[in-house]
């Protein structure tokens, strides 16, 4: 193998490893950056790697493998949204492989139907002319997902033909019914609207879709309206910590998890809202801290907040909780936040507890349960205990812990690299000799921190998209000369 094919393979086997594993969609890309071919993932990071772990391929796919240069990512919030996101990139970039890699069946399609009160379902013939079309996707399973989901968000027709009589949709909220009441027609056609501009808008999930017109509602003062938009992203979340739950079996039947932690830290009221908080900071350098909200075990990131912290010099995770607390705090008091939590958790341990008890004390929310949770043996620290809850690792509180304490981790670093990135292109590479904006570009999205970059070698460094030796070597001579503390 020549040494350019061991470098491009080092920056892809690092590229990899990195990757996500969450639904969503990845392109790969050749040595041109032409994309070859786009595909989705229920788990990326598990989907991609295994293209290049050595087993025998079909011939065509071999030779793909064998050009891939570089893979690009795009999360999604559900496999369902990436189902939709990759018909979407295929019709704009119309990969080869694509092509290539499909045999000869026809593909599922969304159809819009174009009668006066249109439906939506699943079809693999594109023949009414009146009707509005959307596809092709490949899996037609979770194809008739989507059409599930939109048609419990949006009361529009399942019937094939308009009934006589009102059918059990109607009764049970699923449908405004015109078959016996024409009158709604101009609000059918409302919805319908915002299905084709939901499925016609390309890149964002339905969740992100609906909060855009939530807001934007909100703007407008259009409040009917933002409250409509609300109740629909409440029903999305309450049907996919369904599929979560009944995919993933993190939880048995119901609650189980709020039901458990009610129980056994001797809670007032079921935790429906719990509120986490961490912060993520290197030596102290470029310190943040992210709150994320879970309601009823589901992410609810309408209420996520990311702090850059202010006040706090140096490595204090005491000091930077307690800012972060605080400013949450405050936004309660003014009505920026619309509800305080049923649980307040904290990451880290019993010092770290007892900070956010301090400010809780003192900001007068003595009634607001708070605990924090140890990484080391998962053991929860409350107020009024001086020994540690320890729970089973089965147990589904101590389950639901762990993931709203996760989530709220991966908040915060996502945050903190964020900023890491952009401390990098303002305080180091706009003075580089022979770095402009392209070059500049590209180095950001490969390096997160100038400790990364300093420990890459500078002819991989060299291989990146737009730089040469000599910019690599001016790169690596200006970076040396800094000091990390």
């Amino acid at each position: 193998m020549s040494e350019k094919n061991l470098v491009r393979d080092s920056l892809l086997r690092k590229k990899l490893a990195a990757l996500p594993n969450t639904p969503g969609v990845y392109l790969m890309k050749g040595k041109g950056r032409e994309t070859l071919y786009i595909g989705k993932a229920r788990a990326l990071r598990k989907r991609v790697t295994s293209y290049f772990q050595g087993r025998l391929h079909a011939p065509k796919i071999a030779v793909l493998v064998n050009k891939i240069c570089d893979v690009e990512v795009v999360e999604t919030q559900s496999e369902a949204d990436a189902l939709l996101l990759e018909a979407e990139l295929i019709r704009q970039y119309k990969p080869r492989y694509n092509t290539e890699l499909r045999d000869d069946k026809s593909y599922p399609l969304l159809k819009i139907t174009g009668d006066s009160f249109p439906r939506l379902h699943v079809t693999r013939q594109r023949k009414d002319k009146r009707a509005t079309y959307y596809g092709p996707y490949t899996d037609a399973g979770l194809l008739r997902e989507v059409v599930r989901i939109v048609n419990d968000l949006f009361p529009i027709r399942k019937c094939e033909r308009l009934p006589k009589t009102a059918c059990l949709y109607y009764h049970i909220g699923q449908c405004i019914a015109p078959c016996i009441k024409p009158e709604v027609k101009k609000t059918y056609d409302q919805h319908i609207k915002e299905i084709k501009n939901f499925l016609g808008g390309g890149k964002k999930s339905l969740i992100e879709y609906l909060t855009d017109r939530m807001h934007a509602a909100r703007q407008r003062y259009q409040f009917e309206d933002a409250q409509f938009f609300k109740e629909q992203i409440e029903a999305l979340s309450w049907m996919r910590k369904k599929r979560y739950h009944a995919q993933k079996q993190i939880v048995g039947v119901g609650l189980a998890g709020t039901a458990e932690l009610k129980r056994t830290l001797r809670l007032v009221k079921l935790p429906e809202r719990i509120v986490c908080f961490d912060v993520s900071n290197i030596q102290g350098d470029q310190a943040v801290a992210s709150k994320v909200s879970f309601f009823r075990e589901l992410e609810n990131k309408l209420e996520y907040r990311r702090y850059k912290i202010k006040t706090v010099k140096g490595i204090h995770d005491y000091a930077m909780i307690q800012e972060a607390l605080r400013r949450m705090l405050k936004e309660l008091k003014e009505g920026k936040e619309s509800i305080a939590p049923d649980l307040m958790m904290i990451d880290g341990g019993k010092g770290h507890l007892n900070a956010a008890k301090e400010v809780l004390e003192q900001e007068g929310f003595l009634d607001l349960p708070v605990i924090s949770i140890a990484k080391q043996f998962e053991f929860i620290f409350t107020p009024h205990q001086k020994d540690p809850v320890v729970l089973a690792p089965s147990a589904p509180g101590l389950r639901l812990l762990k993931r709203v304490r996760d989530e709220a981790h991966r908040f915060a670093i996502t945050y903190h690299r964020h900023l890491k990135r952009k401390e990098l292109s303002r305080s180091f590479l706009d003075d580089v000799k022979g770095i402009g904006r392209m070059r500049k570009k590209a180095l950001l999205s490969h390096f997160a921190s100038l400790a990364e970059l300093k420990q890459t070698p500078v002819e991989i460094i060299a291989e990146i998209k737009g730089m040469n030796l000599d910019a690599a070597r001016q790169v690596k001579l200006q970076i040396e000369k800094i000091t990390f503390n």
